[in-house]
């Protein structure tokens, strides 16, 4: 299975008041960990919207669960990776490092969209193309 990790440092503006990561960060930071995964597959988002026409692949449904608190200056690792393909949507995983410990974990429900000016919100999922899914099975 085809993982990417990324390092992020956390910076003041990320903390709340406590020092703590103020949790939203956590979301933008998995958005960041899907974009990653995908370009060190070599189909960067901004390309494939480009190449394959798509409109993108907007979150259908998040979720995070918080293990251990993370603080201003701490460098955390960020692990994502595709936990299950779906015809027109998949799922990334995250898992937030601190060395060995884990300090969140996470998943987002993504689909595979293109542009549709009859569709309701202008958008439709459509089926993931084939090589894509062989590209990120590694």
């Amino acid at each position: 299975m085809f993982r990417n990790s990324i390092d992020i440092t956390v910076e003041w503006g990320d903390c709340d008041p406590a020092g703590i990561i103020f949790y939203p960060n956590y979301f933008r930071w998995f958005n960041q960990g899907a974009h990653a995964l995908f370009g060190a597959a070599g189909m960067p988002f901004h390309e494939m919207i480009e190449e394959r026409g798509i409109a993108g692949v907007p979150m259908l449904d998040t979720q995070a669960s918080f293990r251990t608190p993370v603080r201003f200056g701490e460098t955390i690792t960020l692990t994502s990776w595709i936990e299950e393909w779906r015809n027109k949507s998949f799922v990334v995983a995250h898992q937030v490092h601190k060395g060995e410990l884990i300090c969140a974990e996470g998943r987002d429900i993504r689909a595979w969209v293109v542009e549709d000016r009859n569709a309701p919100n202008g958008i439709r999922a459509v089926p993931i193309p084939e090589d894509v899914k062989r590209r990120m099975r590694g």
